[in-house]
């Protein structure tokens, strides 16, 4: 995976936040597969959201791999509000984490990473209408992939694109195989007496 594929794919997901900045650190070439990645979206009526991100990185040099989790998990905060600020320009809106948690730890072999952000402005927001979209940013699919997101219970959906995998209600799963944009959601709560429709392009 070369490392501009890896730059766009930590862009988009507005997860795996530091990755980039150890990666580069580490020498310039990626030291790691990416096997798997979970990542999970959990929004609310206010245009914020919760972050989630499970990963299990597998390297073939022992030693690159201990350097990596002593390093990952001493990064900054302060580099982790400059990487969103940059994220912000990309995406047109400002989108700043309140609140950052990680673990890191080897895992048959190899090195699992769980990150937890929480995030204001995550989603767009116009009166009571909120879209997760974040323009034509693209998700670039490592490994196994899994792509959750999760609505207010009671929320209704407008508009979803792409149609994901799978969905439980206001739960919505992709499982992409090739390139895929960032998932664009339009959603609103609505009264028991109000209806929208739902398209799903």
């Amino acid at each position: 995976m070369s490392s501009k594929t890896i730059y766009i794919l930590l862009i988009i997901m507005v997860v795996f936040m530091l990755v980039e900045f150890l990666f580069f650190f580490l020498g310039g070439r990626a030291p790691f597969e990416i096997v798997y990645y979970k990542s999970t979206m959990e929004y609310d009526y206010s245009g914020n959201a919760t972050f989630t991100t499970n990963a299990k990185l597998y390297f073939k040099d022992e030693k690159k791999k201990e350097e990596y989790r002593a390093n990952y998990a001493s990064a900054s905060k302060e580099g982790l509000n400059e990487y969103f600020s940059q994220v912000s320009k990309e995406v047109g809106r400002e989108i700043i984490p309140l609140d950052y948690k990680v673990s890191v730890s080897d895992s048959g072999g190899m090195l699992e990473v769980t990150e937890t952000t929480f995030l204001k402005g995550a989603a767009q927001l116009n009166g009571d209408v909120l879209d997760t979209s974040m323009g034509s940013l693209t998700l670039n699919v490592p490994g196994e992939t899994e792509i959750v997101m999760k609505l207010p219970e009671d929320a209704t959906v407008i508009s979803i694109f792409p149609t994901p995998t799978e969905r439980e209600n206001n739960i919505l799963i992709w499982r992409p195989k090739e390139p895929m944009r960032f998932p664009s959601v339009i959603f609103k709560q609505v009264t028991e007496n109000e209806g929208v429709s739902e398209t799903s392009e």
